[in-house]
């Protein structure tokens, strides 16, 4: 199965059954979100499967579930993302809040829950699958903004709660289809678990290598994190001039630590996928890890190199696509 075509085409199919004028607003959501600079397919927004597609690659262990309840698990899961990013860009002020973005949004979230309710066969069971994680994303989301514009000093444990409260969204058709397949708690906690590492794991890494652009939106994880440390030990030396907060979370080397700790869960992503035969998601984690460990390294022996790295390969790709 191809998960990118996957995505696409129930997306397509989506924008399709809201109608005209929403139709074309829909297909052109990622340029108006800002994720992509043209109208394009989400497949060329996201390159991870897991990101639009996770319930997907949990299947693959679930050889008698139905075609049609993934396809409505992906669906549901899909339609969530993407609400979860434009709801995010809006809170952010990143983007401007047109009425057709709200309007496709709107329609996303509807037929999300439509999604849910074909799922559990029982659109009963399925009322307010999401509504706690939408509550709690919404929180976060403005919890978060409180933090990184007045930079208040956090550490990992706040910093991580913060994150998995904002991406819950994406954890839950995940464990409704495990669910419907007829898997147990301790399974069913397995995927929730597995999810929370991978995001944990792409969110950390995205902190990283978009501090510096973060902080000049208003605040960055990273100087938080560095705010909330200790720092490194004192040199002794007297400086004239205070030295600027690129300079500072370079020297605490609180971005190598955000880089361990998203190898740390991209390991143990990878580990509990293979526990329940989701096979592709464990060998993609263990590519992400493999990245990870080269970054950790570099970032150790020279301080920033994940944000050049990053924007390096970015020129690149432009330069020479």
């Amino acid at each position: 199965m191809n998960i990118h075509d996957l995505v696409d085409e129930l997306y397509e199919a989506f924008a399709d059954r809201i109608g005209a004028p929403l139709s074309e607003s829909a297909r052109s959501l990622p340029r108006a979100l800002r994720l992509a600079p043209e109208a394009m397919p989400w497949s060329r927004v996201f390159s991870h499967e897991v990101t639009l597609g996770a319930p997907a690659l949990f299947a693959e262990g679930m050889p008698s579930q139905s075609g049609t309840q993934v396809r409505d698990a992906v669906l549901a899961h899909a339609l969530a993302v993407i609400d979860a990013f434009g709801t995010d860009r809006i809170e952010d002020e990143q983007i401007e809040a047109t009425p057709a973005v709200f309007a496709v949004l709107g329609q996303a979230r509807r037929e999300r829950d439509r999604a849910m309710a074909r799922l559990y066969g029982s659109s009963a069971r399925a009322k307010g699958a999401f509504d706690l994680a939408d509550a709690r994303a919404m929180q976060a989301i403005r919890h978060e903004r409180q933090i990184l514009r007045a930079k208040k000093p956090v550490d990992f444990a706040e910093y991580e709660r913060a994150s998995l409260e904002k991406q819950g969204v994406g954890i839950v058709a995940s464990v409704a289809l495990a669910r419907v397949a007829g898997w147990d708690d301790r399974r069913c906690h397995a995927v929730r678990t597995t999810l929370e590492a991978v995001w944990l794991g792409l969110q950390m890494a995205d902190d990283v290598v978009d501090w510096e652009d973060d902080m000049t939106r208003g605040g960055a994880w990273a100087a938080c994190l560095m705010e909330g440390s200790d720092g490194p030990p004192s040199s002794g030396s007297r400086l004239r001039v205070q030295p600027s907060v690129r300079q500072r979370v370079l020297e605490s080397g609180v971005l190598e630590q955000m880089l361990a700790r998203a190898l740390r869960h991209m390991r143990a992503a990878r580990r509990l996928a293979a526990t329940l035969d989701a096979q592709r998601l464990s060998a993609w984690s263990r590519t992400q890890e493999q990245k990870l460990e080269t970054l950790v390294d570099a970032e150790a022996r020279n301080p920033g190199y994940a944000v050049r790295a990053h924007a390096l390969a970015a020129w690149a790709g432009e330069v020479l696509a």
